[in-house]
Formats: structure tokens, sequence, C-alpha cells
């Protein structure tokens, strides 16, 4: 597992990610690279796609936080796929998430979602749900990663 300092924080590919002290100018990014395999649901309700690596701790000044998804999905059928982000364990999104596809075969996707938050410390979380049917999303080299990235916007 990696470990990176960027404008003054730490980024860690690999697991959970702590993302700073929140002080200072410019701006602070936490990232986390999954490349150990695959995931995979069958859940209709949202829940979090990797409750011990795909999560990002980071203390904020009162400011926007851009949240990032980027990777490779598909289902097991002629279903949808639903992303969703939470903040503090509060779900951004709708019925059906902030994004979602219906990638029979598999598709790239790039979900960015932007959050006013408080000034203080927060955990976000990536989540997911599927619409009846098993869904996939890659990450099992570095050629096909899943990476969740935070970055405060000041």
């Amino acid at each position: 597992m990696g470990k990176l300092r960027m404008f003054g924080e730490l980024v860690e590919a690999g697991g959970a990610v702590d993302g700073g002290s929140g002080g200072g100018g410019g701006f602070q990014v936490a990232r986390v690279v999954r490349a150990a395999g695959d995931y995979q649901t069958t859940s209709t309700s949202f829940v979090d796609i990797d409750s011990s690596n795909l999560v990002i701790n980071m203390t904020t000044g009162a400011s926007w936080v851009m949240l990032l998804l980027l990777g490779s999905g598909y289902t097991a059928g002629i279903q949808y796929e639903c992303f969703d982000f939470t903040i503090d364990g509060v779900r951004q999104g709708n019925d059906y998430g902030v994004q979602y596809s219906q990638p029979y075969y598999l598709q790239d996707f790039e979900i960015v979602w932007l959050a006013q938050v408080t000034a203080g410390s927060h955990v976000f979380k990536p989540q997911w749900r599927g619409t009846g049917v098993t869904c996939y999303l890659r990450a099992t080299s570095q050629s096909t990663p899943l990476l969740f990235a935070a970055i405060e916007l000041r």
C-alpha cells in the first residue's frame, strides 16, 4: 500500500484515507485506488461499495467538496446500476442515487457530486445498488482500477 503527500495531505492507495486538517490555503485531495478484485452486489437498497477500503475521512473548512467515483462496471441483465455518495452517513441522491446507468456490457463511468459541508471532520463513502440483477464493478488491476476521491474546494 503506497502513500503520497499531495498539497500537504496524505493520499493512500488501497485503503481508507485520512484527508488532513483542513487548515491552510489551496485545497486538499484524498483518494483511494482499488485494484485488488471486482466488487458485486445483488442489493436493491443502497449499500457501501466497500466500507473498509473506500472511505475518506477529511477535516474541512466550511466549503464545497467534490466527490468522484471513476471506474467501469456492468450488470448481469438489462437493469440499472445506481450510485450514490454518503456524507456522514447521509445519502446525497434520490431513489436512483446521484447517477444510474444500464451497463449490460462493460461500461466506463465518471460520477461527480458537489456538496457544501460545514467546518469539521467528515466521512465520505460511495454506495450502490441494483434494480433486480447482480451488479459488478471492475477493480482487478492497475489497468482497470476503481478510484474514489474527495477534493475540498476553497
